[in-house]
Formats: structure tokens, C-alpha cells, sequence
């Protein structure tokens, strides 16, 4: 059997981080060796809040057991699966508070004041004591997510850690401020501690897209633009973030969550039984913030739950499971515009800079689409700026690390190492009727 590839999950938990985390606990495939909280849906004191009571209904669907079928299906929570895979409880952090640069916004328009859908207010028994302990995690609150993530990147083997944004991208972007090295002129990435990580996948932007949270922009990177910038001025060759673009069309009806997990399933006008008898302890959690999740998608005229954070963690899942066979291949090329993360999931590179000061385009992902900068011999190709007085400025000095770089390097490495912003865009995933099929099973233990 493979060994399962370790991965720290970077998330603000809202409604669809708490799936997304669900997700990747009940897959064999990873081993979650960390989870650091930041701000964005909610507030990082709502964050740890609700990865508490993501843990204590875990830890009532184990007391209701069979205890063994629940850790079967939930193999991340099972502490001798976990040792047998070198890795001791989860290990939980808390991020930052805010953006990198000025104050913090939340998507309490959707997912609520608590990050899940006021679910505290209509369902209190959700909530764990005040005295409560868990055995599944360790929350580290005298050590800072910077300080715990550089700790399990000295602890394993460089390239063996895949990591998951599912949040705005501040974490990320301090650890690389914090731990890298002077970049590389041109804007290479090769110094920086993030290459220690096997891929990042990030959950954000609007590509060709209409935003989410305003007309052009995406939560995430709208909720800390400079730090999305820092991380896609890297032209890292193994980052790839998953926009609007695809995640916005994987979609999990009311009708099926419904009909198969929950049959007294409602809104909040009509929320479900308090007394909660002949639930299970996990479908209660989600159904108590699902009521309101699907209320608001009523409002929008919609009857589905849009998946963009487990859409993220279901390509890391497929990713861990064919990177070895596919490795060496063309299609996980270090450079090239175009290839595939893992069968079914297709990706394209795009040059884009993220707007940090827009009043109405913050978040903004802005691709330059005159015909002159697609060129390979244009300024911009060759300097990375877009301004043209200030490339013609630049060219004589581009040129000299062009012929410099190409001594050394092919070409299409030579183009990727000058490339000074973009990443590569997931852009084609497996079906939905899959997505909809493996989460149910996956989550709620449940064959549709």
C-alpha cells in the first residue's frame, strides 16, 4: 500500500472548510499532520471555535460507534492508523488575525457571525464543555502557526508535505517573508522555504469569472490581496489554485443531502427536531449549519451548496494517489503553459498580478490581454512589467539575465524562472456526479 502523503491544511472554517476538512480526514490517501487557522470567513477566535466542534462531533460519532467503523471511515482520526504512518495527534495552530496590510474583513454574509450559519445560537449542544478534552488534536496556543509549520518542515523530508489554502493565502505569505531567502533577480522562487513543500494548492480567485464578494474579486483574495501577491510574484512551478472558474460548478444539491443523509432536513424557518433523536452525531453538526447554508441559497434562487474547499481537497486526494506513477512524465513538467495536477484534473498557466488597492477592483486577478504582451519577444514577456516606459527602462538589464540564464538552463526553464507573476489554474475537474458521489460517501458514510 502507498504511503499516505502528510499535509498541513491552512483554513478560516467556514460552512465548506468544515466539508473540506471532513473530507480530507476520511481519506487513506493523507495523513493530516497539521491544521493552522487564520482569519477570513470568520474570526480566528470563531475559527478555533468551530474546528472544536468539528472534533467533538467526531468524537460523539465514535461514541456511538461501532468505534471501529467510524475510524475505518474516518482513518485520520484513529491514532494507531496514524502511528503506523509516523504521525501523532493533529496538530493545530493559530494564524493570523488579520490581512497583511490592513483591517480584517469576514464573509459573515454567508456563512454567518459564527463562521457556521449562527448554527451556536440555534443548536447549542453542538458546542463542547468548557472543560472538554480531545485526543484527536493538539491545540499549540503558546506557539504561533509560522513557528509550527517551519517546525514540521524541519521535522520531514523536504518535498513530502503537500499544503492546502483553503482560506485567504496570509499564512503562506508570512512563512515565505519570514523564512526565505533574498529572491532571486528576475523574481525566481528558487530560495524560497515554500519549494519545500511537495505542491500547494490554493482555494481562490476569479480567472474569466465573476467574483463572489465583488464584481470581479474572490473572497480569499480579496480578504488579503497583498499576501496573494507575494505568494504569485514567486511563480512557484508547483503552486495551483482552483478559482471560481471551476469550483463554483461542483455543487452538492439540498435535494441529495437530503435524501440521503438527513430526511428531516429544513431551513432555518423551519429548523430541524432540538432534541435531535435518531441522528447521528455528525449529521446533526452539518444539518445545524446547513439549515442556513441552504436558506441564503434560496435568496440567490439556487437549491445547491457551491463545494470550493472540498473541491481543493479532492484534487489533493486524486494528486496523492497517482503524483508517484505520474512523476517523470511530461504532464508534471516544471515548465510548460499547460498539463495535468492528476487524471481528470486539467491545468493552464496564467500571468496575472492580484489588484492590493483597487477601491472597487481589490482582489482583482488582472491579466494584460494586449495582443502585443502575448508575444514571447514582447517587454513584458522579457521584463514582467507592464508599465512600457518602465520596460523599455528595464530591457537592457533583462536581456543580460536572459543570455545569463539561458547559459545555464533550457528555455523553458529560463521562461519560467523570469516569469514574475501567475500560477497555474486548475481548469478542468472530474464530473460532478463523482465529486457528489465520493463526498457523500466519504463524509456520511452513505452509497448514492
Amino acid at each position: 500500500m502507498t504511503r499516505p502523503t502528510p499535509c498541513i491544511i491552512d483554513t478560516d472554517p467556514g460552512v465548506d472548510d468544515v466539508l473540506a476538512i471532513l473530507l480530507a480526514l476520511s481519506s487513506p490517501d493523507l495523513v493530516v499532520v497539521a491544521i493552522t487557522l487564520t482569519h477570513g470567513n470568520c474570526t480566528l477566535a470563531s475559527a478555533a471555535d468551530n474546528l472544536k466542534k468539528l472534533f467533538y462531533a467526531l468524537e460523539n460519532e465514535i461514541k456511538l460507534g461501532p468505534e471501529q467503523e467510524v475510524k475505518k471511515r474516518y482513518p485520520n482520526i484513529d491514532p494507531e492508523w496514524r502511528k503506523r504512518h509516523g504521525a501523532g495527534p493533529i496538530e493545530v495552530y493559530l494564524g493570523s488575525e488579520g490581512p497583511i496590510e490592513g483591517k480584517p474583513v469576514t464573509a459573515k454574509y454567508f456563512h454567518g457571525k459564527d463562521g457556521l450559519g449562527d448554527s451556536t445560537t440555534r443548536h447549542p449542544d453542538i458546542v463542547p464543555p468548557p472543560s472538554h478534552h480531545s485526543d484527536l488534536y493538539t491545540l499549540h496556543l503558546s506557539t504561533p502557526a509560522l513557528e509550527g509549520v517551519q517546525s514540521l518542515l524541519a521535522r520531514h523530508e523536504p518535498g513530502s508535505i503537500a499544503y492546502v489554502a483553503l482560506g485567504p493565502l496570509t499564512s503562506l505569505a508570512r512563512l515565505h517573508r519570514e523564512s526565505a531567502a533574498a529572491p532571486l533577480a528576475g523574481g525566481g522562487s528558487a530560495t524560497s522555504v515554500l519549494n519545500q513543500f511537495s505542491v500547494i494548492l490554493s482555494m481562490g480567485g476569479a480567472v474569466d469569472h465573476p467574483g463572489n464578494t465583488s464584481p470581479v474579486a474572490e473572497f480569499n483574495f480579496y480578504a488579503d490581496p497583498y499576501a496573494a501577491q507575494t505568494i504569485f510574484a514567486l511563480a512557484l512551478p508547483h503552486l495551483y489554485i482552483l478559482p471560481l472558474d471551476l469550483t463554483s460548478y461542483l455543487v452538492l444539491p439540498f435535494s441529495l443531502y437530503q435524501s440521503a443523509v438527513d430526511p428531516t432536513f429544513a431551513d432555518t424557518t423551519h429548523p430541524s427536531d432540538p432534541t435531535t433523536e435518531g441522528k447521528r452525531p455528525l449529521v446533526h453538526f452539518t444539518s445545524s449549519f446547513l439549515e442556513r447554508t441552504r436558506e441564503i441559497m434560496r435568496s440567490f434562487g439556487s437549491e445547491m451548496m457551491e463545494q470550493h474547499d472540498p473541491t481543493v481537497v479532492y484534487a489533493l486526494m486524486d494528486w496523492a494517489r497517482s503524483h508517484e506513477s505520474l512523476r517523470g512524465s511530461n504532464e508534471l513538467s516544471e515548465a510548460g503553459d499547460k498539463g495535468a495536477l492528476a487524471p481528470g484534473w486539467e491545468w493552464r498557466h496564467v500571468d496575472f498580478e492580484v489588484e492590493t488597492t483597487g477601491t472597487i477592483t481589490r482582489g482583482m486577478l488582472v491579466q494584460d490581454h494586449r495582443q502585443s504582451s502575448q508575444s514571447a519577444t514582447s517587454m513584458t514577456a522579457q521584463t514582467g512589467l507592464t508599465n512600457r516606459a518602465e520596460a523599455i527602462e528595464a530591457l537592457d538589464i533583462a536581456e543580460v539575465e536572459s543570455h545569463r540564464a539561458e547559459g545555464d538552463e533550457t528555455r523553458a526553464e529560463a521562461d519560467l524562472r523570469r516569469r514574475r507573476s501567475g500560477a497555474r489554474v486548475v481548469c478542468k475537474a472530474p464530473t460532478n456526479e463523482r465529486l457528489q458521489r465520493d463526498l457523500v460517501k466519504s463524509i456520511w458514510g452513505v452509497d448514492v
